[in-house]
């Protein structure tokens, strides 16, 4: 893991906020990091784009608190003694976001079916 560390989120205020990933945080990933979430971030778009063509505001915004919230997930995995730092964060990441981003699309049809 580099030295300077990972930040998903670098006060209390930011860290409050699920939707927050900011160019600090992904300035402290390598470039191989980045590229891989990007690769997991379009892959997810893609395999929801219905969704994304009912309601394009609901989707983007619940895309970025998924994507903030897997980051935060493999941040912590990523430092665990026993892990590989960036491969350890790609793997744990590419494991998270779909199913974040499943669950958060099956509770937001089971809230408009309940209306």
């Amino acid at each position: 893991m580099p030295a300077k560390g990972r930040a998903t989120a670098t006060n209390a205020t930011a860290q409050g906020r699920e939707d927050i990933l900011n160019a600090r945080a992904i300035s402290t990933l390598g470039a191989g990091v980045v590229s891989a979430m990007s690769a997991v971030g379009a892959a997810v778009i893609k395999k929801n784009k219905p969704a994304l063509g009912k309601n394009a505001d609901w989707f983007w915004h619940m895309f970025a608190k998924c994507e903030a919230r897997a980051a935060r997930i493999a941040e912590q995995a990523a430092r665990d003694p026993e892990a590989c730092g960036d491969a350890t964060f790609i793997e744990v990441y590419a494991a998270q976001l779909p199913k974040l981003m499943t669950a958060a699309l099956e509770s937001h049809e089971k809230a408009l079916k309940a209306k």
